[in-house]
């Protein structure tokens, strides 16, 4: 028994003449704009307006990024700004230890738990880690004169993104 397959299953009909529905409606959203406001401005501003709305929409219907359509890089553009990025760290023994677990074990692995080398160096770098954020640490010319030390504080802006700031102790 033989079957047919389709091909070609990701290319988009092609529904009014040569163009897609998608496409057909970036020019049509474009198009009408452009044309209520050549009734609602004067002809030379309806000019300068309409340029840049026709491009837009002839921009979002036909061009394509790395195989990609423009509206799809407009919002991951949009995403990218917009919500906070989360990067977290993992050391590589993590996933050594993962992988080590998945196969058979051989007699002269260590055991699974935490040695003390493990554990002092792993605090060791979270407070230099803390250290660099938040600029403590320093050894600044005033802490010698009786000046106060430059201390930093991390905050956290309403987009998510993080930031560090001078902060100021008044006596």
């Amino acid at each position: 028994m033989q079957f047919q397959v389709p091909q070609f299953v990701e290319t988009e009909d092609k529904i009014v003449g040569p163009l897609t529905l998608k496409q057909f409606i970036y020019v049509a959203i474009a198009g009408g704009i452009s044309m209520l406001l050549y009734f609602m401005v004067q002809i030379w501003l309806w000019f300068i307006l309409s340029i840049p709305i026709l491009g837009i929409g002839v921009g979002f219907a036909f061009i394509k990024v790395g195989g990609r359509a423009l509206p799809a890089i407009a919002r991951a553009a949009f995403y990218y700004v917009w919500k906070p990025q989360t990067y977290v760290w993992q050391p590589e023994k993590q996933e050594a230890a993962k992988s080590k677990e998945q196969g058979a074990k051989k007699p002269d692995e260590k055991p699974a738990g935490l040695s003390l080398e493990e554990v002092l160096s792993g605090f060791a770098l979270h407070r230099t880690w803390q250290r660099l954020q938040t600029g403590a640490g320093k050894i600044s010319p005033g802490l010698f004169l009786g000046k106060s030390q430059d201390r930093y504080a991390i905050y956290r802006k309403r987009s998510g993104e993080l930031g560090a700031a001078r902060r100021v102790d008044y006596r």
